[in-house]
């Protein structure tokens, strides 16, 4: 017997063996790309980049040790929708039809124009078997029955005539149309119309609860109280079912299609309101309910990180971490009916060494966290401190894979593939950045220097010299917390940076190809 066992461990390690060395051989050339968004996170959030961070996020803090650092990463908006339009297409929101500062409605339709190019696509198109889990905000356009009510719904934030959708049927148009083979996740935020699972274009189940009746059912609902609720959509569900569907995707890709490089777009919910922490994460920070969960976040990223390991891929597989905005300001009238648990922050800074929260146009509300892992090609542990935008991301993978972009494909993006691998890391890939403060301001930062131009809060208005024009400087390099104006002792830059923001606006595009 004894003989038969060993026999059968010998057997069982070479096989092993055999497995890990036909999956070593059959994976593909080009690196597997993970991009895992945190919602609403704020720079100061994660231990290895603040010291003084009341969070334990064991995790990211160990994801930190392996990736390359940026210290200036900026989200493409300082909310939510910019952010991710920014990411996806390498282009500023505001050039959309929803303009400076707008903003998508419930149940609005789609927002990327038919036609242009996403990171999806450009994956897609380089052979990536694509996916998206989690938080989409790009609107879907949902089938109606009666169409004479499709532009109400586009521009209504309030739009309540739920049996006008036809929710049995798929979507005429959302993520499977802008190059996911492959999605699961959510239309909006975790409060947002529908309540519901939408996998390929299509609800998991047909929402028919109110917001009383789920509140009745589970006995909370810390969503809105018009929302229509899927059965068994529940705050407490929604950050684990993401979790284990984006480690699904990623190993059955592994397992089903090991020549194919893939692509995941993992857009979590958290710690975007409701801040609902599972309960066994209760306590788990010293920031109350916030930091809580956040220790959630930071499990479930280590928990995909994991994956990623088991199945031998890591050292061929990027992984982007960053957070699609900062915090919101939750010392001031942060409604409590969307919190389980402890308001306070107990002097815990989300925003780390910067001002300002989510939708503003100070540091804070756009400064994100930014690591970015490939053991294959990027030394670990060190930091950039090179000025990098969202619609960067594009940009740089096209670069990563040689694939040439045209004139209107990000538009606003530069690669920073160079930073990646050591080969350069300047100030800047760009002569400067735009920022857009959610009331539709803009501001326009140029190496160490950031101008605001407040007062015009249109494209048209921005190219409108009629419109009086208040403007600050700050310094960033000397002045992180943005505290001293610098404005009258700069007028020539002043001149120089506002014309500039004025071509930007005008020409359609801020970077150098034509």
């Amino acid at each position: 017997m004894r003989r038969l066992f060993i026999t059968l461990v010998c057997c069982i390690l070479l096989l092993l063996s055999t497995q890990s060395e036909v999956s070593a051989a059959a994976q593909p050339r080009q690196p597997h790309v993970v991009i895992i968004l945190a919602d609403d996170m704020g720079y100061g959030d994660v231990t290895a980049l603040n010291k003084g961070s009341r969070i334990p996020t064991p995790n990211l803090d160990q994801l930190a040790r392996q990736s390359l650092t940026f210290t200036d990463a900026h989200s493409a908006g300082s909310y939510c929708v910019p952010s991710r339009y920014g990411l996806l297409t390498g282009r500023y929101m505001w050039r959309t039809r929803l303009g400076s500062g707008g903003n998508l409605a419930n149940l609005a339709g789609t927002l990327i124009e038919p036609g242009r190019k996403t990171i999806a696509n450009l994956m897609q198109d380089a052979g990536y078997h694509t996916g998206l889990v989690g938080k989409w905000h790009q609107g879907i356009d949902w089938k109606l029955h009666d169409e004479s009510e499709r532009e109400q719904i586009r521009v209504d934030p309030n739009y309540q005539n739920f049996k006008n959708i036809d929710f049995a049927s798929p979507a005429l148009k959302g993520p499977k149309d802008y190059g996911f083979a492959y999605s699961f996740g959510t239309a909006g935020s975790a409060e947002m119309n529908p309540a519901a699972f939408i996998e390929n274009n299509r609800v998991t189940v047909i929402p028919t609860l109110t917001s009383a009746q789920a509140k009745a059912k589970h006995g909370e609902w810390y969503g809105r109280d018009d929302n229509i609720v899927a059965e068994g959509y529940t705050m407490d569900r929604l950050v684990p079912t993401l979790s284990n569907k984006a480690c699904e995707f990623v190993e059955t890709a592994v397992r089903t299609k090991p020549d194919q490089p893939f692509f995941l777009y993992y857009a979590m919910t958290t710690p975007h309101n409701p801040i609902v922490p599972h309960k066994e994460y209760l306590g788990k920070s010293k920031a109350g309910a916030y930091g809580d969960f956040v220790v959630e976040l930071d499990y479930h990223v280590g928990k995909l990180l994991r994956k990623l390991d088991d199945l031998g891929i890591a050292d061929n597989t990027l992984v982007i971490f960053t957070s699609d905005n900062g915090p919101v300001d939750r010392t001031r009238g942060y409604r409590q009916r969307w919190v389980r648990g402890d308001t306070m922050i107990y002097g815990h800074d989300s925003n780390g060494p910067c001002t300002g929260w989510k939708g503003g146009l100070e540091e804070g509300g756009h400064r994100v966290p930014f690591l970015v892992r490939w053991p294959a090609k990027i030394k670990p542990g060190e930091t950039c401190s090179t000025t990098i935008v969202f619609n960067d991301v594009l940009p740089t993978l096209a670069e990563m894979l040689n694939v040439p972009l045209d004139n209107h494909t990000a538009e606003d993006g530069a690669s920073f593939y160079q930073a990646l691998t050591g080969e350069s890391r300047p100030v800047s890939f760009h002569k400067a950045i735009v920022h857009n403060h959610h009331n539709g301001t803009f501001a326009i930062r140029q190496g160490p220097y950031k101008l605001t131009v407040r007062g015009p809060k249109t494209n048209a208005a921005v190219l409108n010299d009629s419109i009086p024009v208040n403007y600050k400087l700050y310094d960033l390099d000397q002045d992180i917390e943005e505290t001293t104006d610098i404005s009258t002792e700069h007028p020539e830059k002043i001149r120089q940076m506002h014309a500039l923001l004025k071509q930007y606006v005008r020409e359609g595009h801020s970077n150098d190809r034509p």
